[in-house]
């Protein structure tokens, strides 16, 4: 564990505190955070410390009450076990309530038959959720920076990505529960928030396997993007946030578009059936029908994990040239007379 120490240099405090709390104001109006009561998942790392510092003097211009939420995830023992014991001293010496949770990550990530990253994250917004309901909050906030963004943007596009996973992570998300996930640091670089927590001296720990290379997201923060930077484009990320706002700003009109499109053709619905007119999706364009059914598998809660770009293009053929299909969770697909009517069994 790396703790790091926030007298390391003090160059043009004023201006880093005051260039980052603005950044982070409108971070909070972008994510719909003003006038919440808001449980921020903190880690202790630099990025967590710092929006949880950085709300904290903004508290009472933009209305809101914060608490925190830590769990430990017991994968580096005795490490995550300081961490947990460092950040509820911190939490009390900013009299702010701290709820510390703790889950074996690595037992879940064996039962479920999944890695060590996915069991965490999930184990993660489950606590955070949970504990959003106990203290009535009405929001969950993280962490997440704009270099988190671009080395997300960049990952789904090494995976191969469509339209969608080249916007990255949305400020903003539905959780469980009626909570909403925001991301107000998703426009602040990393470097940005590090000096903001060297100019007010806070000091906040480092994740040791943040250096392992077994781990993709870390290889592309380590490796990859340097070798970017140093030979191909210095402004490597800044041009993947760019590609990212403009896949934004087009998936979100064609969501409204294709929401447009899926009241236009719906039928009937009830919460496992699903009967679509396939004459109102005739003629129009394919991306745009796929994009109906993305929206119809949301508005009815149907398992989107296994959906790639080979099933919503099935149901772009059978929508217009007829056929059947079951698709991944039990989702019964087939077309007749002129009806399609997809089922959940």
């Amino acid at each position: 564990m790396i703790e790091h120490s926030a007298s390391e240099t003090r160059t043009g405090l004023n201006s880093s505190v005051d260039e980052f709390l603005g950044a982070l104001k409108k971070g909070c109006a972008a994510c719909g955070l003003v006038g919440k009561k808001v449980l921020l998942g903190v880690s202790g790392g630099a990025d967590s410390m710092a929006l949880l510092r950085g709300l904290l003097p903004l508290r009472e211009e933009l209305y809101l009450t914060v608490c925190v939420g830590h769990l430990n995830h017991t994968l580096r023992g005795l490490e995550s076990d300081q961490d947990a014991e460092w950040l509820q001293a911190t939490c009390r010496s900013l009299d702010v309530p701290c709820i510390a949770g703790i889950a074996d990550v690595a037992g879940l990530a064996r039962e479920r038959g999944e890695g060590s990253e996915e069991a965490a994250r999930q184990a993660r917004y489950d606590f955070l959720t949970q504990t959003a309901d106990d203290l009535l909050c009405s929001h969950v906030a993280v962490g997440h920076t704009a270099d988190d963004q671009a080395e997300t943007i960049l990952h789904h596009v090494l995976r191969g990505t469509g339209m969608t996973g080249l916007k990255g992570m949305s400020a903003a998300r539905p959780l469980k529960s009626a909570k909403t996930l925001v991301r107000p640091l998703l426009s602040i670089r990393r470097r940005e928030i590090v000096g903001y927590l060297q100019a007010i001296g806070q000091d906040y720990r480092e994740d040791s396997s943040n250096g392992q290379t077994a781990h993709t997201r870390n290889r592309i923060r380590r490796d990859l993007f340097p070798l970017l930077e140093e030979h191909y484009n210095p402004q490597a990320r800044e041009a993947l946030l760019r590609l990212g706002l403009q896949a934004a700003e087009l998936q979100d009109l064609v969501a409204t578009l294709a929401q447009d499109l899926l009241e236009r053709a719906t039928a009937q619905r009830t919460a496992t059936v699903c009967r679509l007119q396939w004459g109102e999706l005739q003629g129009k364009s394919r991306h745009l029908v796929r994009a109906c059914f993305v929206q119809l598998w949301q508005s009815q809660d149907w398992p989107r994990r296994n959906m790639g770009f080979d099933e919503w293009d099935r149901l772009v053929e059978i929508a217009w040239n007829g056929g059947a299909a079951t698709l991944p969770g039990k989702i019964h697909v087939r077309r007749r007379a002129g009806l399609m009517m997809l089922e959940q069994r």
